[in-house]
């Protein structure tokens, strides 16, 4: 919604903010563009880059690491958020994007990684699948959360690992974490 976006660029730099949209997430064929990015450039970004990649030539090209380095808010699309994992985790870009954050910057993704298995978004838990980017530590969110029903997953999960906090998401909500 338009109010997210602008939320979401006022709170990386307004109209100085350099905004990184990752469509990773969503089914092959990637759409180009994705179509968020006008949505930024509508509402006052100063500069909009998508990087669509997901293979490892891709995430850490020259290209892909510049434009992260410059960064202030990175967009993380909607789809399967185990194709961020699969893409990202432990390269030079995933701790780019970490900068971003020390940098006081935008994003998403939290430690755990509810419903990443690539077989199937109906299971909130599965094993070899549970590891987020870790933006958030200690923390595991779902979305469309009221509208699919999952608050029963929620709690099955917090059950079983019980050091984790969980967050459920509405379709159409941010979560704003500072400091």
């Amino acid at each position: 919604p338009k109010g997210i976006v602008g939320r979401f660029i006022e709170l990386a730099g307004g109209s100085e903010s350099h905004i990184v949209v990752l469509p990773t997430a969503m089914p092959d064929p990637i759409p180009d563009p994705p179509g968020i990015d006008q949505a930024f450039r509508d509402a006052g970004a100063k500069t909009v880059t998508v990087l669509p990649g997901r293979t490892l030539d891709k995430v850490e090209s020259e290209q892909y690491l510049a434009s992260l380095k410059q960064a202030t808010g990175i967009w993380f699309g909607g789809g399967r958020q185990w194709r961020f994992v699969d893409a990202y985790l432990d390269t030079k870009a995933h701790e780019a994007m970490h900068d971003v954050l020390r940098r006081g910057g935008a994003s998403i993704q939290a430690e755990f990684l509810a419903r990443g298995n690539p077989l199937g978004n109906l299971d909130i838990m599965a094993d070899g699948y549970q590891r987020g980017l870790n933006f958030l530590p200690g923390v595991a969110v779902d979305q469309h959360f009221t509208q699919r029903k999952r608050q029963d997953d929620m709690l099955s999960l917090v059950k079983r690992y019980p050091r984790w906090l969980g967050i459920g998401i509405d379709e159409s909500t941010v979560l704003v974490v500072q400091g």
